[in-house]
């Protein structure tokens, strides 16, 4: 009849559309999960070559640093690495930026728990997470250090990309506190550096001062017996 004639013909039509552009079908199923997987693996490996340049940077420096070394650390060809950062350079600036946004995710998420009656637990907490966070990963200041003592382009990359945005708000940070009365007057910048030194040094050296005297100033204990000394230290003069 007619109608079962048009009706096959529609189904024909349709059959015709799923093998043409087939979206919902079982092969474009399969082309995307493995579409998806590749894009998985890709992301992995890149990951995995970034863990390891953050490390051997951090302890090496840029330019005793290559990318074959790289590659050693994370288990992968030096090819791979190149196919993911073209130069030492691109890898070196998508390593520092890495740590510093995770830094300053860590800082912004404790931070957003700000009280707007307790200044001192505010302080206390900005403190803490910087202090956790280098705990977690000093290779952020390594980085730092590396390329302050060489005093070259990448510093100035750094300054321009993240430090001298870190300057700006630890001084406005010290300003802050010492608007609520709870830093004692000063400098910011001075007291900025101090604080800086405060929270990062006593880590650095860590190691070398549990052996010699088998104190861990790096444990949780240490780290909230060192901010408590602090706060007392950047208190308010009395008259």
């Amino acid at each position: 009849s007619r109608v079962t004639s048009r009706g096959r013909r529609f189904t024909s039509s349709l059959c015709e559309c799923i093998v043409i552009f087939p979206g919902n079908g079982p092969a474009m199923s399969t082309a995307r999960t493995q579409h998806n997987t590749r894009q998985q693996q890709r992301q992995q490996t890149r990951t995995q070559i970034l863990d390891a340049a953050i490390e051997v940077f951090a302890r090496s420096g840029f330019e005793a640093t290559s990318l074959a070394g790289i590659a050693a650390r994370a288990g992968v060809k030096k090819a791979l690495v190149q196919y993911h950062f073209s130069t030492k350079e691109q890898l070196w600036q998508s390593a520092a930026s890495r740590l510093w946004t995770e830094r300053n995710a860590r800082l912004a998420e404790v931070m957003s728990n700000y009280s707007d009656t307790d200044a001192l637990a505010n302080m206390r907490r900005g403190f803490t997470a910087l202090l956790e966070f280098t705990r977690e990963n000093p290779q952020w200041l390594w980085f730092m250090f590396h390329e302050a003592a060489a005093n070259g382009d990448r510093l100035q990359w750094l300054i321009d990309e993240f430090l001298r945005e870190d300057y700006r708000l630890g001084e406005q940070f010290v300003r802050q506190f010492q608007g609520e009365g709870q830093m004692r007057e000063g400098s910011p910048l001075y007291l900025l550096h101090l604080i800086s030194g405060a929270l990062t040094y006593n880590l650095m050296v860590a190691p070398l001062t549990h052996r010699v005297t088998d104190v861990d100033l790096a444990s949780p204990e240490s780290i909230a017996r060192q901010v408590t000394l602090l706060q007392t230290l950047l208190a308010p003069q009395e008259d």
